[in-house]
């Protein structure tokens, strides 16, 4: 059981003296493979945990486990700088998004369409990002549950509804502001093959109408 002391940003060396079932030497290769504090263990992407020798299945799943406990879903403290987190986001991550005038989701949402950042550099030679994710209250993006745009633009970092199929979004279209973004977690192996699936198919779908059922059967 890990010590209440340890938090997100513990190193796993540390981690290691707390946690049964993660000894020192391993944890010596988690850093040698990036993953250097107890952050870096829930936001590792799937097989980054496996791909570290001796880490088998079991102790990764042990680890991300001990990772949960300490830090707490229900109020966690953002991991790293929340224009990072939104920019290094990926399929299947967990957010929890605090506004800055309204009260925060109790619980954390999850990134189901992840397209890459754009980044610019102004006349003044300064760069910033835009990224558009998208966000559900569903782990597996099922289409019943309530789905977000998380905006990245500059600075700002806004929610927005979803734009009405086939009519473009304005850039800068209202939304509501966002203080922070924690990165607290992933989803299940299960729910992340869901949202690959669902991905991989959207990106079979050729331009124009429904024709693309035909495609995906052969037929076109």
């Amino acid at each position: 059981m890990a010590s209440d002391e340890l938090s997100a940003t513990t190193d796993v060396v540390t981690l290691a003296k707390h946690a049964d079932g993660l000894g020192t030497n391993s944890a010596r290769r988690l850093e040698e493979h990036g993953i250097e504090t107890v952050a870096d263990i829930l936001i590792a992407e799937e097989g980054a945990l496996t791909d570290v020798p001796y880490v088998s299945d079991l102790r990764a799943d042990t680890l991300r486990e001990v990772a949960d406990e300490i830090v707490d879903d229900d109020n966690p403290d953002p991991l790293v700088d929340s224009r990072e987190v939104v920019i290094e986001a990926t399929l299947g991550e967990k957010l929890q998004v605090t506004l800055d005038e309204r009260d925060a989701w109790a619980k954390p949402w999850t990134v189901i369409e992840a397209p890459e950042p754009t980044e610019w550099e102004s006349d003044h030679g300064n760069n910033w990002h835009t990224r558009r994710l998208r966000i559900s209250e569903s782990p597996s993006g099922k289409e019943s549950a309530r789905e977000c745009d998380l905006v990245l633009a500059g600075d700002g970092i806004r929610i927005e509804d979803p734009p009405v199929k086939h009519v473009s979004h304005q850039p800068d279209a209202p939304g509501w502001g966002v203080e922070t973004v924690g990165a607290v977690g992933r989803v299940s192996t299960a729910s992340l093959i869901q949202l690959q699936t669902d991905e991989d198919q959207a990106d079979a779908k050729p331009e124009g109408d429904d024709s693309w059922r035909k495609y995906q059967r052969g037929e076109a």
